[in-house]
């Protein structure tokens, strides 16, 4: 009986192939972000590599392949960068420090990789069903983790109690996620885009941030008017 399968780990290469083969990805996943994967034949892959065609048949047996590796690499950077940024708090985070550390690990991720994040936002209606159902499992592993942060927040107090966390859960990724759509670089630093999400969220919370982990959100300047009225 033919049993699904669950999505491929990347292929064990040589050393003197991995270069190549990564290359052949960046270039993929850069012209999949631009045109959209329907629209990007591995010939055009090919030639901005600077290889023949049948040469990357040596990397990768098909293209839906090249795509099935973007999408795994988009997804796992991702996840990893979120709960990386939550394991680096001080050991007195509380959960809504967990909560906007994960939005800013999550946020640094999908610009510091775009053209392979954006494949998976952009593009996602476009891949093969059969590539769409092997990825979807470590999506589902990563908005699990956001379910529980956010209902670790919520029991804990510090979320508001009518709030529903599958809801502010989507809401949350989908706004993150979008911001590759409109999101440059000459609109200001990652940071900027960090600090402004995490404030457009404000309102979801009933306690404060811990006085420990203040520092890795800066705090809100007060205006030379505001300055004087509070004296």
């Amino acid at each position: 009986m033919n049993r699904a399968r669950g999505p491929r780990q990347p292929e064990a290469v040589t050393n003197s192939n991995s270069a190549s083969r990564q290359l052949i990805l960046d270039v993929a996943a850069g012209l999949f972000s631009s045109h959209g994967y329907a629209e990007t034949g591995l010939r055009e892959i090919a030639d901005k590599v600077g290889i023949r065609p049948a040469s990357v048949y040596h990397h990768f047996e098909s293209k839906d392949r090249i795509l099935e590796e973007i999408l795994l690499t988009g997804v796992t950077q991702t996840a990893s960068a979120a709960r990386a940024a939550v394991e680096a708090l001080p050991a007195d985070a509380n959960p809504r420090d967990r909560v906007e550390a994960a939005m800013g690990g999550h946020l640094r991720a999908v610009h510091q990789h775009i053209i392979y994040t954006s494949v998976n936002i952009k593009f996602r209606g476009q891949m093969p069903a059969s590539i769409g159902e092997r990825i979807q499992p470590l999506r589902d592993e990563y908005t699990e983790y956001w379910r529980r942060l956010l209902e670790s927040a919520k029991r804990a107090g510090y979320l508001r109690s009518d709030l529903r966390i599958p809801l502010l859960r989507s809401l949350m990724l989908s706004a993150m996620n979008g911001t590759v759509i409109w999101f440059r670089t000459d609109q200001g630093p990652i940071q900027t885009l960090i600090d402004t999400t995490v404030a457009a969220f404000s309102g979801i919370w009933l306690k404060e941030r811990s006085l420990a982990s203040k520092a890795h959100i800066p705090a809100r300047r007060k205006s030379p008017r505001a300055a004087r009225l509070s004296v």
